[in-house]
């Protein structure tokens, strides 16, 4: 329940509930007999969102370009350029654009006789994709409806081969169930630059130190530190991709100085700040 209350409160900043949407609507009127795989893909300008919705068919959420957020019951997780999230069958969920952004994403069904059996996972995760993974899933979303059944096929099974060897990305930003904890994580994901301490959190929290630090690892597996930091960098990532300067970004998620932000970016990531985005458009 008190994760529901978090996924409310952060959809009162969206700038749109995205509830009428041509992807969905193709979605529902699909035929018994559509491919396995389907890609759709479509334009999202700067603060769209979907609203709280969930697919019949997994969902394999990729951006073209730019950068969007995928929120579910379990927290969130940024999806920039060169990255992926899985989004199981039935679970409900929304896609936030952070900047105007390519949305294009793989929709898949439980395999039938002779289709492939794709490990899909049972909870929401990003993964890296290929440089090859990306251009098959443009190909079969420009393929849609153009190309013989049987070309088709051949081009959705090499894209379910390639799904099957993906590495992980650690972009999740878990939110606690506690209520208590679970106001701090908001508050902290709204305005990453607060530099409150843990004791200052506790008091407004209703609750000790020493409880809020266990509630934390018990619930998101990181220690209150871990959490803050890892929700300073995904937020770095995301205020980046909205095109503000280094400077900005550092001061703006609760780094002292430029030169300690790009420290902490380069030891996450494996890149410096200004390099991660352009490498990633040009995956």
């Amino acid at each position: 329940m008190q994760r529901k209350v978090c996924l409310a409160m952060e959809s009162q900043k969206s700038s749109s509930n995205g509830q009428s949407s041509p992807i969905r609507a193709a979605l529902d009127a699909l035929p018994p007999e559509a491919p396995q795989i389907l890609a759709f893909g479509t334009f999202f300008a700067e603060g769209h969102d979907t609203g709280l919705h969930h697919h019949d068919r997994a969902q394999f959420v990729h951006a073209e370009s730019g950068l969007l957020r995928v929120w579910s019951a379990e927290g969130n997780w940024s999806v920039p350029p060169g990255m992926a999230v899985w989004v199981p069958a039935g679970v409900p969920h929304r896609v936030h654009a952070i900047s105007d952004a390519n949305f294009l994403s793989l929709y898949i069904r439980a395999p039938r006789d002779g289709e492939p059996d794709i490990a899909i996972p049972d909870r929401c995760a990003v993964v890296s994709i290929t440089p090859l993974l990306k251009q098959l899933i443009i190909r079969l979303r420009d393929r849609l409806g153009r190309s013989g059944p049987d070309r088709y096929r051949r081009l959705a099974s090499v894209i379910a081969d390639e799904l099957g060897d993906l590495a992980p990305a650690d972009l999740h930003l878990p939110v606690p169930f506690d209520r208590r904890a679970a106001r701090v994580a908001v508050a902290l994901i709204a305005d990453p630059s607060d530099a409150r301490e843990l004791s200052d959190w506790a008091r407004e929290a209703g609750a000790s130190g020493r409880t809020l630090t266990r509630i934390f690892m018990r619930e998101t597996g990181l220690s209150f530190s871990e959490w803050r930091q890892r929700c300073r960098l995904i937020g770095a990532l995301e205020r980046l991709s909205a095109g503000r300067s280094i400077t900005d970004v550092a001061f703006s998620c609760g780094y002292r100085s430029p030169s300690a932000f790009s420290a902490a970016f380069s030891k996450a990531f494996g890149t410096a700040p200004r390099h991660f985005l352009r490498s990633a458009r040009d995956v």
